[in-house]
């Protein structure tokens, strides 16, 4: 059964899928639509053992990359998080949006908003984005 159907049906309807739906598909997503195409087969003609592991090996893949990713994005944040943490006691140099020129001080500690690391030196907040130097 080819999914050609799904996204004619899609587009008789009228609907306008964008790609950022398309992009949210999910593995529950997928799963509920090889279950949906298994069960309205047709009896007399059923599904292709090549196809059916087909769509298999394709719900393992995503499921593969699903977990790769999510290790991925842990990854970046531990890296951001060290790099951010390796500056407590250090002399930087950093651009700030309310001067002309770069500022310079000595990082106190390491706070996080919205999962971001914050550079605090006194009572300034510096994003690590904006360090230019370290002493």
């Amino acid at each position: 059964m080819a999914i050609d159907g799904v996204s004619s049906a899609t587009a008789n309807s009228g609907m306008i899928v964008s790609q950022n739906t398309m992009q949210s598909l999910d593995k529950d997503a997928f799963l509920k639509l090889l279950v949906t195409q298994l069960r309205y087969q047709d009896p007399m003609n059923p599904m292709e053992d090549k196809e059916f592991i087909s769509q298999l090996a394709q719900f393992s893949s995503l499921e593969q990359m699903q977990s790769l990713n999510t290790g991925f994005e842990g990854l970046s944040k531990s890296s951001i998080a060290s790099q951010a943490f390796a500056l407590i006691g250090k002399t930087i140099e950093y651009a700030d949006p309310n001067f002309e020129g770069p500022r310079t001080g000595r990082v106190d500690k390491v706070t996080f908003e919205y999962g971001s690391p914050i550079l605090n030196i006194g009572s300034e907040k510096v994003l690590l984005a904006n360090v230019v130097t370290v002493y």
